[in-house]
Order: C-alpha cells, then structure tokens, then sequence
C-alpha cells in the first residue's frame, strides 16, 4: 500500500513537470511568433506613410497643374463654339452664294436664249431701215450712210454687248423718226439735172425735198417716182418764204406748197 501510494505520487509529479515543461515550450513558441507580426505592422506602417506622402506630393502637383488645364479646356470650349459659329455662318454664306451662282447660270442661260431671238431681229430691222433711207428723201446722205455703216459694223462685232446693239439700234431709227417731224433749211453743192449747183436744201419732214437756186431764179422738187428733180419755178417765191420760216428769219405764216403723201415704208429684203 505504501509503495503504491509512493508510485502513485511519483506519477503526479512527473505529470506535472510534463505540463511545465510543455507550457514553456508554447511560451517560447509564442514569443518567437509575436515578434514577425510586429515587425511586419511597423513595415506595412512605414510603407503606408510613404505612399501618403507620395499621394500628397502628386496632389500638390496635380493642383499645380490643375488651373493652367482648366484654363485651357475653357479657351478650348470658347474656341469650338466660335469655330461651331463660324461654321453655321460659312454654310449660311455657301448657301446664299451657290444660290447667286444659280442665278447668274439661271440669266446666262436667259440671255443666250434672247441673244438667239433677238439677235436676228436687230439685223431684219437694220436692213430694213437701209432700205427705207435708200427709198427716202436725198438729204444729209453722207451723215446717214455713215450712221448705217456704224449700226452695221456694231452689230457684226462679236464683243459687243447685245444691249449696245439694241442700244445703236434704236439711236438710228430714233435719229430717222426724228427727221420725219422737223423742217430744215441746208446749203450744199449737188447735181441737178446734170449739172452741180449750188443750191439750199428745204426740207419738209419726210414729205417733200425743194432745191433753190441762191440767185432766186430757179427752185426744184424731189420726184420720188422718177427719183430726178423737177422744175418748180413758179414756187421759188412760196419756197423762199418757208426757208425764212424755217430759219425764223420771219413770222410763221400759212405758205402752201405741193407736198404731197409720204410713200409707205419698202418691205426688208
């Protein structure tokens, strides 16, 4: 009884110093562990301020650079407005301008087809006044075969304008109407029957022609039949007073004088 009560107290005590020793060996393991995590925090610590440090570096640098770029998108957005401005002007401007060009096309096309009509006409009516001169009275013959030439030579110029043309056009036969409403009194140097005189010219619009002898002898009469002067010297002293009339060298007065009817206008060849 004795010796197992001896064992017995042997086995506790061991027991015991197992569990010491065992508790020792887990605080030695767990003092050799807690010393990594520590270092590991005061690392992971150090790294953490530096990374704010460097945050904070980039964001005094970002601000630095912050205004200048916000300046730069706003003049950006100012420009792209006055350029989006400018744009819808240039449209505006190519559309009023490619309309013009429509025009002019539009009037060129107008012209050319009024070139084709009218032009024809200006050269019927320009022989046709040549031949109604031809047909007139023998006065001023020089003067108005020249004005002829001219219209011709106007409308046979390729450069000039259609409205020059229509323009010389008019002039003439404005020129020929207007002899038809006057009475003149001229001196020239002309052939009657078959010798030169020199003679005064009275004419009546377009209704008759006289020539006078200065001497107040002899007068003459345009036959437009014959196309030859006539004798007519039982007028000179009637004669003499419508040239003074004409010339108003004298009172307007009643003087009678064979004019007959102006012959109706010859058809244009």
């Amino acid at each position: 009884m004795k010796h197992e009560k001896s064992n017995t107290g042997n086995t506790i005590w061991l027991t015991v110093l197992l569990l010491a020793a065992s508790l020792a060996g887990l605080g030695a393991a767990s003092s050799a562990q807690s010393v990594p995590k520590a270092q590991d925090v005061g690392r992971q610590s150090k790294e953490a301020v530096q990374l704010r440090v460097a945050t904070q570096k980039e964001l005094d640098a970002w601000a630095d650079q912050r205004a200048p770029l916000a300046d730069a998108i706003e003049a950006a957005g100012k420009e792209l407005k006055l350029v989006t401005a400018q744009r819808v002007k240039a449209q505006a401007y190519l559309a009023g301008q490619r309309a013009k060009v429509a025009e002019l096309k539009r009037r060129l096309d107008e012209m050319a087809r009024i070139r084709q009509e009218l032009e024809p006409f200006l050269d019927q009516e320009t022989a046709r006044l040549a031949t109604v001169v031809g047909a007139d009275l023998p006065f001023l013959v020089s003067e108005r075969a020249k004005r002829l030439a001219s219209l011709k030579h106007t409308l046979n110029d390729y450069d000039a304008s259609l409205a020059k043309k229509a323009g010389s056009l008019l002039n003439a036969l404005e020129v020929e109407a207007r002899y038809g409403q006057t009475v003149s009194v001229e001196e020239t140097e002309m052939e009657i029957q078959g010798a030169r005189r020199r003679v005064r010219l009275l004419r009546l619009g377009r209704l008759a022609l006289f020539a006078l002898d200065p001497a107040g002898r002899q007068a003459w009469r345009w036959d437009r039949e014959s196309g030859q002067w006539k004798p007519q010297d039982t007028l000179h002293r009637q004669l003499e007073m419508a040239a003074e009339i004409a010339q108003r060298r004298r009172v307007v007065s009643l003087v009678e004088l064979p004019v007959g009817l102006a012959p109706a206008a010859p058809e244009a060849k």
